[in-house]
């Protein structure tokens, strides 16, 4: 008897998709100053990163760079698994943005504005109608864009970034100039993006916007990140504790001991640490061991303000020149 031998076909194994964003090592000098240093990072579809810096920490130059209006010194920069710097087209066709202030046509409507841009774009004319729906436009779509609000022409400004439905939308300071009325209107409409899938890179100096709207953080100081990762653990794992002792020469022998505790603040018999989440209970240890009394020792919630200012603060040189210094949460990724 004939026995057929029977081979069960296996099913191939498809890759993961491509993260949205990619980043990898991205410096840029400019002479001998770094504006950008190693800078790393990983967008997935779906998240909403805020990009947070002071004045000068590199934001803008990032930024720039991303969307290959500045050719970095090194590193790469993809999109979708596209490069940018080889495949520039490839990379930046999946790219909305909106950078500093938008300039339309005043004596045009906004569709009209639109129509432009999708001819210009090639991009399907009923995509107008959808991006002005998913900025709240529809009804002004038809009146002159001179009669718009600032924050009616913010939000026309997304709707041309999103025209032709891009993985990625890069808005740099959406709120800028807006009053509170405006704000609140881009503030909703970026939420309601990102609640839709809408990957979004937010550059903001307005934090409590950043807050309540991203998922993520990255926190530059002079050109380096310090701080990036979710930003429910950031907050989460960020453990300022508030210490009150009548023994400070006792507790400073202590803490001359341990690298990976930061005094913030000291007032009085009260001392502000900040302590990493897995070396609280041999912080508590140590304590005891080294007799100093406590009179208080309580964990003090932290809001996104507080912690960016923690992670940016530098110490500084006589001369007046900024120290780096390496943050014990320089390591946090989420």
């Amino acid at each position: 008897m004939r026995v057929a031998s029977v081979h069960a076909r296996q099913a191939p194994i498809s890759a993961p998709p491509p993260p949205v964003l990619e980043v990898r090592g991205l410096t840029k000098r400019y002479g001998r100053r770094v504006v950008l240093r190693d800078l790393s990072l990983t967008l997935e579809p779906g998240q909403v990163l805020g990009l947070l810096g002071p004045n000068g920490a590199g934001k803008t130059t990032a930024i720039c760079a991303l969307l290959g209006l500045v050719r970095p010194d090194a590193g790469e920069v993809l999109i979708l698994g596209n490069d940018a710097r080889r495949a520039p087209q490839a990379a930046l066709r999946h790219v909305g943005a909106l950078v500093e202030s938008p300039t339309f046509y005043p004596y045009l409507s906004g569709w009209e504005n639109l129509a432009i841009l999708a001819r210009l774009r090639r991009v399907p004319e009923r995509q107008i109608a959808t991006s002005l729906d998913r900025v709240g436009l529809t009804q002004a779509a038809q009146q002159r864009v001179g009669t718009y609000s600032l924050g009616m022409r913010q939000r026309l400004a997304i709707a041309a970034a999103i025209l032709h439905e891009p993985a990625l939308l890069i808005l740099d300071e959406p709120t800028n100039g807006l009053d509170p009325q405006g704000i609140v209107e881009v503030r909703e409409l970026v939420r309601s993006l990102a609640a839709s899938g809408q990957t979004i890179l937010l550059c903001s100096h307005v934090l409590a916007e950043v807050q309540q709207t991203c998922s993520h953080v990255l926190i530059l100081a002079h050109g380096e990140p310090v701080a990036s990762g979710a930003l429910a653990d950031l907050l989460t794992g960020n453990r300022t504790f508030r210490l009150r002792t009548p023994e400070r020469a006792r507790l400073h022998t202590v803490l001359q001991q341990l690298s990976w505790v930061q005094v913030l603040e000291e007032n009085g018999e009260t001392v502000r640490l900040l302590i990493p989440p897995e070396r609280q209970e041999a912080f508590s240890r140590l304590l005891v061991e080294h007799g100093v009394p406590v009179l208080e020792l309580c964990r003090e919630e932290t809001t996104l303000e507080q912690f960016f200012l923690t992670m940016t603060e530098a110490d500084t040189f006589a001369s007046g020149e900024p120290r780096r210094r390496r943050s014990i949460w320089s390591r946090v990724r989420g």
